[in-house]
């Protein structure tokens, strides 16, 4: 956690924008398509190896022994994909489901701009 309480004004308000941002974007969506670019890095990992060519009677080449722990974490990261792809109603543009956020913090500023800037004036 950082410590307000040392920074100059500028960096506290840099500090705070970025915090800011990360309610202003949809969390989930963005999990999905990260999740997803993994779940294709892996597949690429996997698909570069071929299993005949590993030195098995090797002791010390622990290859093998990584690669299983690739394809033992695969069907998880698989579920966690298509429960999230099931569930958030993504339109497979990232930049538009991950702009689009499900959770927003009313301020009087958010306010104002759906007004117009014009609350509390007669008209």
């Amino acid at each position: 956690m950082l410590n307000y309480t040392q920074m100059n004004e500028q960096d506290k308000i840099k500090e705070l924008e970025i915090k800011l941002a990360k309610y202003e974007t949809n969390g989930i969506a963005k999990l999905f398509y990260s999740l997803n670019r993994k779940a294709n890095e892996m597949a690429d990992l996997l698909n570069k190896v071929n299993l005949a060519n590993l030195a098995l009677d090797d002791k010390n080449d622990k290859t093998f022994e990584r690669l299983k722990v690739v394809w033992n974490d695969a069907a998880s990261i698989a579920t966690a994909i298509k429960s999230l792809e099931n569930t958030t109603g993504l339109t497979n543009d990232e930049e538009k489901d991950t702009n689009n956020p499900k959770y927003r913090i009313t301020t009087s500023e958010s306010i104002a701009n759906v007004l117009g800037n014009s609350a509390g004036q007669n008209h």
